[in-house]
């Protein structure tokens, strides 16, 4: 899908023997990707072991999850706050760009805002006009 859609990434591997899913790079900033495709929500332990891998890396980079599920609000209560470094996107989020009612780049820049205007890590697509 970034190829798609022209975003620079990388697909997975592994640094320092943990897995990452893959990455992307959009205006400078590298952002760590985890992917969930479960039935079950993600929850407060997927949030920690996302934020441990974006800790280790450099200044510029930060966290993406998506979670085809959802979250648990402990899990957006933990990824979110100050001076997060992570974005929380589920299934709604992806249908925004395959509905082609925005561009996937500015889905991430959209939650992206919201994050540093707000310390919150996600923000439901039924916000997405506010």
């Amino acid at each position: 899908m970034l190829d798609f859609c022209e975003i620079e990434n990388r697909r997975p591997y592994m640094n320092a023997g943990r897995q990452i899913d893959g990455s992307l790079t959009l205006d400078g900033t590298t952002y760590l990707v985890e992917l969930k495709f479960t039935a079950s929500q993600a929850n407060a332990t997927d949030i920690d072991s996302l934020r441990s891998k974006v800790d280790d890396k450099a200044d510029n980079t930060m966290g993406v999850m998506v979670s085809i599920s959802g979250y648990t609000s402990t899990a957006v209560t933990q990824a979110s706050g100050r001076k997060t470094t992570l974005l929380l996107f589920d299934a709604q989020h992806l249908y925004l760009f395959l509905a082609g009612s925005l561009s996937f780049k500015d889905v991430i820049l959209r939650i992206r805002r919201h994050a540093s205007q707000t310390s919150e890590a996600y923000l439901p697509v039924a916000k997405f006009g506010g």
